[in-house]
């Protein structure tokens, strides 16, 4: 059967510094080809240190060269670090980072861009003493405490998150993304009409940022008010098509509908845009058995189960299809290893009764399905949408 994950998604902003140069001359640069090798030392000053109109390759280059020529510019190895941050090579980030800050200690935006790099190498620790270096060396930046929030969060210390969101939102009460970090941390907490304000807020202050109509979207939702759940899961994926989060809650909300063709569309769609989590292609499994596209049905569920062994609710889902096929002794099999998993699993059992139904065991047909009117009365209903009485 189809079962449903949450999760929470935050964003970093990180600092380039610019040096100086002329406004003329960095128009004037923008426009030489991205692959120009070796730049002059002026084209390596703006490409280092210019507006956050320079690529990152360029940037890359210009910032080499200057370290080239001079090995201890701590701005040009703090911007360095950053675009091998943004580029994934975390570990050459960290280097140039470390010498920046050793030969400038007083740096905010080195000390914060390395919190970043130790958040990304999932070092929350380090991350949130970095923030904080930032934090006494320049009080006044909301993002700093922004992202100092998402690090507790991700240590699970909702209090201390709470206080920085809280401190970020003081320093700007128009920092859209600290309205959508407290509130999906007010909903992971339970407490969802705070929530509901802040992501209200954060929409208001950007209206074109996908995840915080997705996360309200969950409390509509949770809340009962499928209507506004709908419409804001909508508007995520319109902003944001590839957000697989969304998508497949929005794909078992059509599955509770009974909606399966608009469910199936969402599993798709997630499963395009992230691949890797086995309970979608559980869901999708399950819901093509309902439909009757059995083999592949079958397929879902080994791709699930190659990615979750044992797990019992796709084990219930690939007996389903196992049924509706009539290989009822692997059908059989199947629920019998999910029911040891899971011994209550009403859909196992009914499921179960209707394959020893098939069998000719009556007797213990009989004592399968009433063990899952037992524990859902309506359990009967439910298999005669599937095409199974």
């Amino acid at each position: 059967m189809v079962s449903a994950r949450q999760s929470m998604k935050y964003n970093h902003k990180a600092g380039i510094r610019a040096g100086l140069c002329a406004t003329g001359t960095a128009l004037i640069l923008l426009a030489l080809p991205a692959a120009a090798q070796s730049p002059s030392p002026a084209q390596a000053r703006q490409w280092c240190f210019g507006t956050d109109k320079v690529g990152d390759d360029r940037r890359l280059a210009g910032c080499s060269a200057l370290l080239q020529a001079n090995p201890s510019n701590a701005l040009a190895l703090a911007n360095r670090g950053e675009i091998f941050r943004r580029k994934g090579e975390t570990e050459r980030a960290l280097a140039d980072l470390n010498r920046a800050i050793d030969l400038d200690p007083k740096d905010a935006i080195a000390w914060y861009n390395r919190g970043i790099t130790h958040d990304d190498l999932g070092d929350r620790d380090h991350a949130i003493a970095d923030y904080t270096s930032a934090i006494r060396l320049k009080p006044n930046d909301p993002l700093y405490y922004n992202n100092r929030g998402n690090s507790y969060i991700d240590k699970n210390d909702y209090a201390q998150a709470l206080a920085d969101y809280g401190q970020a939102i003081k320093l700007d009460p128009k920092f859209a993304l600290a309205y959508f970090n407290r509130g999906t941390a007010y909903r992971e907490h339970g407490e969802a009409d705070r929530a509901l304000a802040d992501l209200d807020m954060s929409i208001r202050l950007d209206p074109n940022y996908g995840p915080a109509y997705g996360n309200r979207a969950h409390i509509f939702r949770d809340k009962g008010d499928r209507t506004r759940a709908f419409a804001d899961f909508g508007k995520s994926l319109q902003l944001t098509p590839n957000n697989d989060r969304d998508a497949y809650a929005r794909a078992n909300m059509y599955f509770d509908d009974h909606d399966y063709a608009r469910a199936l569309e969402d599993y798709d769609r997630a499963i395009k845009a992230n691949a890797s989590y086995s309970g979608v292609f559980n869901a999708r499994c399950m819901t093509r058995a309902i439909v009757g596209r059995l083999q592949e049905a079958l397929a879902d569920c080994e791709q699930s189960l190659r990615m979750r062994p044992n797990d019992p609710n796709t084990l219930d889902s690939r007996a389903l299809a196992h049924l509706k096929l009539g290989n009822l002794d692997a059908a059989i099999a199947d629920y019998d290893a999910a029911l040891s998993a899971k011994p209550e699993l009403d859909s196992a059992l009914y499921g179960r009764g209707l394959a020893k139904r098939k069998t000719g065991d009556a007797d213990g047909a009989e004592r399968d399905i009433a063990a899952a009117k037992a524990l859902n009365a309506g359990i009967a209903d439910v298999f005669a949408r599937y095409g199974l009485e």
